[in-house]
């Protein structure tokens, strides 16, 4: 299974899609888990919860997308996201059920257009100095027609407003003076001796919809009417006065009447917003890769982990470099308090060898490496930064094929090698250069001979198929596999014999030894039975021993220059990213500097032609002749105002101007939404204060007043 033109929504079930990335084995669902607590909206932790293995584009996309938020965050520069919620819920709910959306569910919705058409801005604002996510705004669907018409249909706490309709403007107009009225002649009968000292208190009362008063049960035919209710002692009887019958009668019609027509105003707007549901899930689309964007860039921050680059791609290296990385599972564990520090590891896979055989005593680490790179292969793919260091490169893996573990096979009452030998034959299925292989314990769990034996041939087939993969060993011969086949290589992980504690640290190049004889001499049994095995392993193993020794030598002197080119080389990038940086920061300032000079040449522009403006109309009261000579002066004023006002940078402003740009009005104080422009008649058409006005290009801008 490949993860090829997947979808936040797509219809292929999502555990599907991450079972072909070994996501349960890695534990991928927990891990996402953990990074909960960075959404900032309930639409964010919906899209978190269901991310999934991305296209290459995708992926690459939402890297860099990561990669220009966190430079964005540093800067405090958050995008806006207050007012934003998941507005698919609700019109899920409004499919099912079949009824209009509720009053909670329009505010919602109505606060996620402003909020949408306030991050477009923000985008569009930023499309230069971060493009992958100014993409997020190139063909956002345009859903301010909806959001005025929700805003004309109902109010801030979603009731529906008078003027939604004429018949409820008029229905609630009359209930108000209907209303008055009765109140007025329940007044007027509690003000009556002979009725207020019969009542049980002086306070009109409502029942069932109806007006009452509280009359005592002893005197209830001394107030003509309707009883309505009875207290629960029953001294008390609520009785609708006969005065007011008429008009309360009169009163629930407009009642019924109201409520059938809102609640036919409210079917009309939600078959209006279900039109455009298309277009509002495609804007939640958008604004969660948004905020998967934030979210990334929040937790890079607090891991100082990166959007770690694609391999072969802007001068990457080939193959798998992890530099520094750390589980993201331990790293929560520190946050928590529950563990002092999470070691690093540093893996290598796929550039000089596709086999990387990891040996070593166990509790070393070995499983921990392989479920690092694993991770850090899938959060690639679906586009999250990864805690490691600069340096750092992820191949896109089509998939990742996970051999960790055994627990739900015993479950099923199979054996712990033939656990193993199922998951081996499903990964080798597909098995090719763009899938990961991590195999935990190879040859465990049964004869040692056989179990090699079985071993070097799936590793064999495996490096035929190209396919990339990190295996860790108990079994000695499959060290020796790595010397005989040049795409190969040794690794081992540190064990510190004196405390019996591991190290964490992943050695290439050199094979290590399981210590089983030195954890028996450290934990006390008799020296003659240790050196016994030893001379047992010495008289079995002696030339491979010398042999490997050496080749161990070898390899971990040039791992060892390796190490330090690498270093070298990160040095050098990280002064070329910082020198890159510099330059972009000298650039931006230089922007905000022309920028403000164009503020203030443009405000002077206009202050330069109001006054103008209120110089023509006194032109008239001037003498025919002189007034020849002054209207040419003025119009060539103007003129020159106009090529002064018009530098390059304002030039291309108004050259982008189309329907829906914002620009800002100086004279109104207001920035408004572009409906139309007239570039022949150098005019535009916008809305403001939902009224449709026409401006000259000469009295806009796109920068606010201070």
């Amino acid at each position: 299974m490949s993860a090829q033109k997947v979808k936040l929504n797509a219809a292929t079930p999502r555990t599907e899609r991450l079972e072909a990335f070994a996501a349960r084995a890695l534990d991928f669902d927990e891990v996402v888990g953990t990074l909960e607590r960075f959404a900032a909206t309930g639409l964010g932790l919906r899209a978190l919860n269901e991310l999934v293995p991305l296209d290459d584009d995708a992926a690459r996309r939402g890297l860099r997308r990561v990669e220009e938020m966190c430079v964005l965050t540093r800067g405090s520069a958050e995008p806006p996201f207050s007012g934003v919620c998941d507005p698919l819920p609700a019109l899920i709910h409004a499919h099912k059920a079949g009824r209009a959306l509720e009053d909670e569910a329009l505010v919602a919705l109505r606060g996620f257009l402003e909020a949408l058409e306030r991050l477009t801005q923000w985008l569009a604002d930023r499309a230069q100095e971060c493009p992958t996510l100014g993409l997020l705004a190139t063909g956002m669907p345009d859903l301010r027609a909806l959001r005025a018409r929700i805003e004309k249909t109902v109010d801030d706490r979603g009731r529906v407003k008078d003027d939604a309709s004429p018949l409820l403007a008029r229905a609630r107009r009359e209930a108000s003076e209907i209303s008055s009225q009765i109140d007025k002649k329940l007044r007027d009968i509690i003000a009556r001796p002979d009725i207020r000292v019969v009542l049980s208190d002086t306070n009109p009362h409502r029942r069932g919809g109806r007006p009452a008063l509280a009359v005592k049960a002893k005197s209830q035919g001394r107030v003509a009417g309707i009883v309505h209710d009875r207290s629960q002692t029953g001294e008390t009887v609520f009785v609708e006065p006969r005065e007011v019958v008429a008009l309360g009668n009169r009163h629930l019609e407009l009642e019924a009447d109201m409520r059938r027509e809102i609640e036919r105003i409210l079917l009309e707007l939600t078959r209006a917003v279900l039109r455009d549901e298309d277009a509002i899930t495609e804007a939640a689309e958008r604004l969660a890769r948004l905020e998967i964007a934030l979210i990334g860039a929040r937790y890079a921050a607090e891991s100082k982990g990166r959007a770690t680059a694609v391999a072969g791609e802007r001068g990457a290296a080939q193959g798998l470099v992890l530099r520094a990385a750390r589980h993201p599972l331990l790293l929560e564990q520190q946050r928590l308090g529950r563990l002092a520090e999470v070691q690093p590891v540093d893996v290598r896979l796929g550039g000089d060898f596709d086999l990387l055989i990891i040996t070593g005593p166990n509790t070393g680490g070995k499983t921990l490496a392989l479920k690092t790179a694993g991770l850090a292969g899938l959060f690639a793919r679906c586009g999250l930064p990864f805690p490691c260091s600069e340096g750092s490169v992820v191949p896109l893996y089509d998939g990742i094929v996970a051999d960790i573990g055994d627990e739900q096979e015993i479950s099923q009452s199979l054996s712990t090698f033939s656990s193993h030998l199922r998951r081996i034959k499903a990964g080798l299925e597909r098995a090719g250069p763009k899938t990961l292989f991590l195999l935990d314990e190879l040859g465990g769990g049964t004869d040692p001979d056989e179990g090699a034996a079985l071993s070097e041939a799936i590793l064999e087939t495996l490096m035929e198929a190209g396919a990339p993969t990190l295996a860790s060993t108990h079994i000695g011969k499959l060290k020796e596999f790595a010397f005989r086949h040049p795409r190969s290589e040794n690794a081992c992980v540190e064990f510190d014999a004196a405390t019996l504690s591991p190290r964490y640290k992943l050695l290439v190049g050199t094979p290590g030894e399981s210590g089983a004889l030195v954890i028996a001499r450290r934990l006390g049994l008799p020296g003659k039975l240790i050196d016994r095995a030893h001379t047992r392993i010495a008289r079995r193993d002696v030339e491979v021993q010398k042999l490997m020794s050496d080749m161990r030598h070898a390899r971990t002197q040039a791992e060892r220059v390796r190490g330090e080119a690498e270093s070298r080389l990160a040095d050098a990038e990280r002064a070329t990213k910082a020198i890159e940086e510099k330059k972009l920061e000298i650039e931006r300032k230089g922007e905000m500097l022309e920028a403000e000079a164009q503020r203030g040449i443009e405000e002077r522009v206009r202050e330069a032609r109001r006054k103008i403006e209120r110089i023509q109309p006194l032109l008239a009261q001037v003498p025919a002749g002189l007034r020849k000579v002054l209207e040419e002066s003025v119009s060539e004023l103007d003129a020159e105002l106009s090529g002064a006002a018009l530098s390059d940078r304002r030039a291309q402003f108004l050259d982008k101007l189309v329907k829906g740009s914002f620009v800002y009005l100086p004279r109104y104080r207001q920035r408004v939404a572009v409906l139309k422009v007239d570039r022949a008649k150098r005019e535009i058409k916008v809305s403001l204060n939902s009224m449709n006005m026409t401006v000259s290009f000469d009295e806009v801008t796109a920068y606010e007043s201070r």
